[in-house]
């Protein structure tokens, strides 16, 4: 009976230290990341991530998502898109690890990865407005103004009155040879930016 205490005391006292310890660690790492934002609001990237560098090889998706974000204020792109690569592993449906996987991606000029992240986005959350717009200018600027239409198409029906939407969607429009609702957006475009002045001279050739 008394072998049998001794174990049961063991036992608890054991499991009293692990959570003592398993405590220590998270207000540890909770200091950590209270001193990053210190570091991240005073400009000091590099520092800001060497106080979380001790926790780099943890397997979270929290780790992996706020040295991503550090990196890419620090400009290291390629680091930033591998932590944020990762984040993703750990966390698919996460909208805001693809959003800066893109931004990273975008730093880097990898532009066909980028178009790949947006779809990606846009497969989660179809009406997602940085996807769409972004989307269709990436296809705008490469000349593939059949591509653009359809995510301009969607960020206008979300937000009809808006000067970028209105405005990529009447150029996509004259583009693709649709003058007659180029034009129509292009005054949708003037009632939010009256002085504008790109217009002029299609406008005047009506």
């Amino acid at each position: 009976m008394k072998n049998g205490l001794k174990k049961i005391v063991s036992v608890g006292l054991f499991s009293m230290v692990t959570i003592f310890s398993f405590s220590q660690n998270e207000i540890e790492m909770r200091n950590a990341f209270k001193q990053s934002y210190v570091d991240e609001y005073n400009l000091k990237y590099a520092k800001a991530i060497e106080v979380l560098t001790p926790y780099a090889n943890m397997n979270t998706y929290e780790i992996n998502v706020r040295l991503a974000w550090l990196y890419y204020c620090n400009a290291k792109f390629n680091d930033a898109s591998l932590r944020y690569k990762k984040a993703i592993e750990l966390s698919p449906k996460s909208l805001e690890a693809r959003i800066g996987y893109v931004y990273a991606l975008a730093s880097l000029e990898k532009w066909d990865a980028v178009i790949e992240q947006y779809k990606a986005i846009i497969a989660i959350d179809p009406t997602h407005a940085v996807a769409n717009y972004n989307l269709a200018l990436v296809y705008y600027n490469r000349a593939d103004y059949k591509s653009a239409l359809p995510y301009i198409t969607t960020y206008i029906n979300c937000y009809p009155f808006n000067f970028d939407g209105v405005n990529l969607a009447g150029w996509i429009k004259f583009n693709l040879g649709s003058k007659d609702e180029a034009i129509l957006y292009f005054k949708k475009a003037l009632l939010l930016s009256p002085d504008e002045k790109k217009y002029d001279t299609i406008l005047k050739a009506k």
